[in-house]
């Protein structure tokens, strides 16, 4: 029972620290994938007296993906019992052509606004519109989600981080006699802090392997599978040997650093 009190506290913290930074991590993919989605569902229709010099306008802009002219004959041919068929080819000669653009990422609300003003220069465009009204409210929702997340990783990394240091400080107390011993007969620095080491290295690998559990069982809930669908994105991929390896990386820098410092202040004594 002391072992496991003993231990806990910076398990549980490295646990909650790391979870921290791999969810922040999720939430900016989430976003990421959300944002595509809306940049393949986004588009902008452009009214032109003319035909548009499609391949000059793509490389005027880069943000745009691709320029598609509408097929206005299903129109036309709606009027054919009501109209005659020399007007109607008078009226498809008179007909603007209209287009639609598909960008390649989901522009923040200066972007489309700059884009509406750039393409209205073009002077056969008589119309632009961007449905900004709509999809800048989405846009804003997901910065907003993704500040809130953010800022409360934030404060639960420095609170862990604090626990840490905390634990670390307890653990010198544990082990003070010995460290007094070995400061006796004249231990190296690095001697007397190996059983505290040893300690922070091996919980850290005991947090880096519930975190990575509990990640890799969140992909399997059918629930968050589910919910993903719906939103019509793919749920972010947890990569056990690349996403282990940050999380191994990070678990070990804090708890060496935090025994480092805990142990500097001993031998000050």
């Amino acid at each position: 029972m002391k072992l496991f009190k003993t231990h806990f506290s910076v398990i549980f913290s490295l646990f909650t620290l790391l979870c921290s930074f791999q969810f922040i991590i999720y939430i900016n993919q989430i976003i990421y994938n959300y944002e595509v989605y809306l940049a393949d569902d986004y588009s902008i229709i452009v009214v032109s007296n003319e035909a548009l010099d499609t391949d000059a306008l793509l490389e005027q802009k880069p943000i745009i993906k691709s320029v598609t002219e509408l097929d206005t004959s299903e129109v036309l041919s709606r009027l054919k019992n009501e109209v005659s068929l020399s007007n109607i080819e008078l009226l498809q000669k008179s007909m603007p052509k209209f287009y639609t653009l598909k960008l390649d990422k989901f522009p923040s609300i200066n972007v489309s606004n700059s884009l509406k003003k750039d393409l209205l220069k073009i002077g056969s465009i008589t119309k632009v519109e961007i449905f900004a009204k709509t999809y800048n409210k989405i846009y804003y929702v997901l910065k907003l989600m993704n500040f809130i997340v953010f800022v409360f990783v934030v404060f639960a990394a420095i609170a862990s981080l604090l626990l840490i240091l905390k634990q670390t400080q307890i653990w010198t107390y544990e082990h003070q006699e010995r460290i007094f011993v070995m400061n006796l007969f004249g231990a190296s620095f690095w001697t007397k802090s190996a059983v505290l080491y040893k300690s922070a290295i091996v919980d850290s690998f005991v947090a880096v392997i519930l975190t990575i559990a509990i990640f890799v069982l969140a992909d399997k809930i059918v629930f968050v599978q589910n919910v993903f669908e719906e939103l019509g994105i793919s749920a972010p991929e947890f990569i056990l040997h690349k996403n282990g390896a940050v999380l191994l990386a990070i678990a070990l820098v804090v708890s060496i650093f935090s025994t480092t410092v805990a142990m500097s202040k001993v031998r000050r004594v």
